[in-house]
């Protein structure tokens, strides 16, 4: 591990266990490992390490995104559906971080990183549904004009999707079924946008299998 990841991770641990406020920069030397002038040479201040921590997940997001896009053993639907699962997998991953990752952006002014991070993440996620529209109309699997349109359309809706299931798992008094007539309708929506004759983008089964595998792991991390 090279000083610069160490500090992160010292970082990580010191933010989420402390708060980031309350985290000093010496703190997170001492952790580490490492020295002051250390610290200094990969970081300019405390600020630029969580933007490091946060944009790491962005970094990997895209990563999955590319994966999917250069695996030619998936068809452009495959790589609709895989997306889905590759993304709420890297969250189910994040579930015993929640604390933690909750502590970090405490600080009413880390909301605008916040921002920023909602913002890259949806950037991605729209390059990467227009680059799978795109080649399924090429491949003459997709039918439709506004490539473009429909992939900021289904980047929104496919967060949405993710937002809804994280305030299910929080709240557990509202009401599931209204979060899958969501997902139905969408289902209906995204399969006539891309001028499919069959629905080959379950998204409702994809939803109910989300919220299952969410509810096992969050049983198990409670207990």
């Amino acid at each position: 591990m090279t000083l610069k990841e160490k500090i992160l991770e010292a970082a990580y641990e010191l933010f989420g266990e402390k708060g980031y406020d309350k985290t000093t920069v010496a703190e997170i030397t001492k952790k580490a490992g490492a020295s002051k002038g250390g610290f200094y040479h990969h970081f300019e201040s405390k600020e630029e390490v969580l933007e490091t921590i946060t944009f790491a997940y962005i970094d990997r997001v895209r990563e999955i995104y590319n994966e999917l896009l250069e695996d030619e053993s998936l068809t452009v639907i495959d790589k609709f559906v895989a997306s889905y699962y590759r993304i709420n997998k890297l969250k189910l991953e994040s579930v015993e971080e929640w604390d933690k990752i909750k502590n970090l952006y405490a600080n009413r002014e880390n909301h605008v990183l916040l921002v920023r991070m909602a913002e890259s993440f949806e950037q991605a996620t729209v390059e990467y549904y227009q680059c799978l529209i795109e080649a399924g109309i090429q491949q003459g699997i997709f039918h439709l004009q506004y490539p473009e349109q429909l992939a900021a359309l289904w980047a929104r809706e496919s967060i949405k999707f993710q937002q809804m299931s994280r305030r299910l798992f929080l709240n557990p008094s509202l009401e599931e079924e209204h979060f899958y007539q969501v997902l139905r309708f969408n289902e209906q929506l995204i399969n006539q946008q891309l001028g499919l004759q069959e629905t080959k983008i379950a998204l409702e089964e994809m939803g109910r299998d989300y919220l299952k595998s969410m509810k096992s792991k969050l049983k198990g991390w409670e207990q």
